[in-house]
């Protein structure tokens, strides 16, 4: 069975993957960052030392190959152009370096005459005989499955307890109450467990909205510095929201016994899927997926216990 990969990226994430890509396969120590914060990166997300130049490109509509297509041309084309238009300043950054590969590397790749149009592009390029160019330079378009190994390796790293998450602040709490899913979510509290005092069930809702905020802040964390697990995540928690859905909340277990459960099923779910993420970072993903279920239509109860 051929891996499937994810197609839906923005370009900052997708510049930061494309990065650790690309310094997995050529040894980090041999690929070198051009910044853009002044006066732009010159056409280059960042080169190696053995001569490849890359540049990075996440089309914004994945599901509309002639549009994508002709955007991925359109992105080759001004950067290739840039080769040319910036060679003062190139010439400073790559100095005796002589380039043979301009890569334009992007998400998926699905239409052909993307790459017929990239390497024609590629073959003016090289005529230009530009002084950081070798006479052998190629250009080439590169995706997901060219990265099959270094994909494989990034699932595999672990990023430990140091995962920056935005803790939830009262005032965040405070702007959900009265929403709709918070509005839900009281209304599911109030049918599982009729016997709280109005007091009681605010402090506990309080704490599912605190677990919901959490759980965005920790995936938002995750989809910025690890975008693979962020996948797998998301992979995990919808396998179990499907079977939730499929076998609804019915039986003979209480409320409090069927939370615990669901919060069970979800939390040994991602340690399996995710072993290299710690135990701190899961247990807040399960406790936010469990208010999320809440909140909306996952998870109910028929208010009889």
């Amino acid at each position: 069975m051929e891996p499937t990969f994810r197609r839906n990226w923005d370009g900052k994430s997708w510049q930061r993957h494309a990065l650790l890509l690309v310094q997995l396969r050529h040894g980090s120590e041999n690929v070198q960052i051009v910044p853009d914060r002044v006066q732009g990166d010159a056409g280059l997300e960042f080169f190696t030392v053995g001569g490849c130049l890359y540049q990075c490109y996440a089309p914004e509509e994945p599901g509309n190959t002639a549009k994508s297509s002709s955007a991925m041309k359109q992105k080759a084309t001004r950067d290739l152009q840039k080769l040319e238009k910036n060679k003062a300043i190139l010439s400073e950054i790559l100095k005796e370096l002589r380039c043979n590969r301009w890569i334009l590397l992007c998400p998926f790749l699905d239409d052909k005459a993307v790459v017929s149009h990239v390497r024609a592009k590629g073959v003016k390029a090289r005529d230009l005989a530009l002084p950081f160019l070798s006479v052998d330079f190629e250009a080439l378009v590169h995706c997901q499955e060219d990265f099959v190994k270094e994909i494989a390796q990034l699932r595999d790293l672990p990023i430990g307890p140091d995962l920056i998450v935005a803790a939830p602040t009262d005032e965040a709490v405070s702007s959900r109450e009265g929403t709709p899913l918070v509005t839900t979510l009281d209304q599911k509290l109030r049918r599982a467990f009729p016997s709280f005092s109005e007091t009681r069930r605010v402090t506990v809702r309080k704490s599912y909205i605190k677990n919901h905020i959490k759980r965005e802040n920790t995936l938002d964390s995750l989809k910025t510095d690890h975008p693979v697990l962020w996948e797998r995540a998301w992979q995990t928690i919808n396998a179990e929201e499907n079977r939730l859905e499929l076998l609804g909340s019915s039986g003979t277990a209480s409320p409090s016994e069927y939370l615990r459960e669901s919060l069970t099923r979800i939390e040994q779910g991602l340690a399996k899927d995710l072993p290299s993420v710690a135990h701190a970072t899961i247990s807040d993903l399960s406790a936010g997926t469990l208010s999320d279920w809440l909140m909306r239509c996952p998870l109910d109860f028929d208010g009889e216990q």
